[in-house]
């Protein structure tokens, strides 16, 4: 899924006439494709992944090392941002803002910030090296559950919700 699809669905249910985006109308899909598109931000996945492709290398030990966490550290921070931006430019272009997107703004990058969490290697690390693997673990997988609870509670309102005029 990705961040964009996120918010196209976002769309889609506050354009619907209320109680029908889950059946009749678009998307005509359950809440719960919310919450997996939502907890899935494929582009700065993607990103994220091709760059550890060159700020990481494998150690002697069989593991894998980052050879620059300044950069890291800061392609983190950046692609935080990133998921924001391509949450809220869907968003705006389609001229559909509403109250609650203050909230699911917040969703892709926490899901970023998850997966990061959960691999080892990752800008995660570079710019929080200290965290311990049992602690980041745990954050990661009950965050997850409660994002994708919240992201489907946020979709069930926009499909309640009065189409803007």
């Amino acid at each position: 899924m990705s961040t964009l699809a996120y918010a196209a669905l976002t769309t889609k249910r506050c354009l619907a006439v209320p109680d029908t985006s889950r059946s009749t109308q678009a998307p005509g899909v359950n809440t719960w494709v919310d919450s997996l598109a939502s907890l899935v931000p494929a582009e700065v996945l993607a990103v994220h992944g091709a760059l550890l492709g060159v700020l990481t290398a494998p150690d002697k030990a069989g593991g894998t090392i980052i050879v620059d966490a300044p950069t890291l550290t800061g392609v983190f921070y950046t692609l935080i941002i990133v998921s924001m931006l391509l949450y809220a430019g869907s968003r705006v272009m389609a001229h559909v803002w509403d109250r609650l997107d203050y909230i699911r703004i917040l969703i892709p990058p926490l899901a970023f910030v998850g997966w990061t969490m959960l691999q080892r290697a990752t800008a995660f690390d570079a710019a929080f090296p200290g965290v311990s693997s049992g602690l980041r673990t745990s954050i990661a997988l009950i965050g997850a559950v409660l994002l994708g609870l919240l992201a489907a509670m946020l979709a069930y309102q926009a499909d309640q919700a009065t189409p803007p005029k």
